[in-house]
């Protein structure tokens, strides 16, 4: 029983990697292939297994030899399915602090302004107002029909406490108000509009109203 017990468990190491490898093996060809193409390849060796009985055990060994010599490492990650990505980490959206930074010590901004700010920095020269508020409401951002700037104008804009809430709500900590006076930021030029959040860019320093 003991030496029948050992056996087992040797096969049963055996069938690990090969499975492992046999899974890796197939994902590999149906990428580079096409499912298509693996489709008919088995077809043809299962029809050669049934016309030629002698190839059943060539073509078994041959499939063994190419899963083990693809089976992955112990500790090794299992390999990517074909057709998939890994994961990518999400950049931070940038627009929500630009806007943040516009607001500064004022009860809030207007869309007109968020607009002019986009244009004057190069960061998005074609966006408009409409482009600008679907930004908003597409990050659920509050957009308010009246809200008074620095200047005391009342337009429609994002008033000071809606996006407080908001980045409180989406930032470990709620950002600090900037002062007064502020320094023109060195902007990086942006191709994508606004309604769409923006990728791969660092939020700029303040600016001078």
């Amino acid at each position: 029983m003991r030496a029948l017990a050992d056996r087992v468990r040797a096969l049963l190491a055996l069938l690990g990697p090969l499975g492992a490898g046999s899974r890796v093996l197939l994902l590999r060809l149906v990428e580079r292939f096409g499912w298509q193409t693996a489709l008919a390849g088995a077809a043809v060796a299962v029809f050669a297994a049934f016309r030629y009985r002698t190839a059943i055990a060539w073509m078994l060994a041959a499939w063994c030899v190419a899963a083990w010599m693809h089976a992955p490492d112990e500790g090794e990650q299992p390999a990517v399915e074909a057709g998939e990505q890994p994961p990518a980490e999400t950049p931070e959206d940038p627009f929500p602090g630009m806007v943040w930074d516009l607001i500064c010590d004022a009860p809030g901004v207007h869309l007109k302004r968020v607009v002019e700010w986009l244009h004057e920095t190069g960061l998005d020269t074609t966006c408009t107002v409409a482009e600008v508020r679907a930004g908003l409401t597409r990050r659920q951002i509050p957009v308010r029909a009246s809200v008074r700037d620095a200047a005391g104008r009342v337009n429609q804009g994002v008033h000071r406490d809606d996006l407080k809430a908001w980045l409180d709500a989406h930032s470990p900590a709620a950002p600090a108000p900037l002062p007064k006076t502020r320094s023109n930021p060195a902007t990086t030029a942006l191709t994508s509009d606004v309604a769409t959040p923006a990728t791969g860019v660092a939020t700029p320093p303040a600016l001078t109203e």
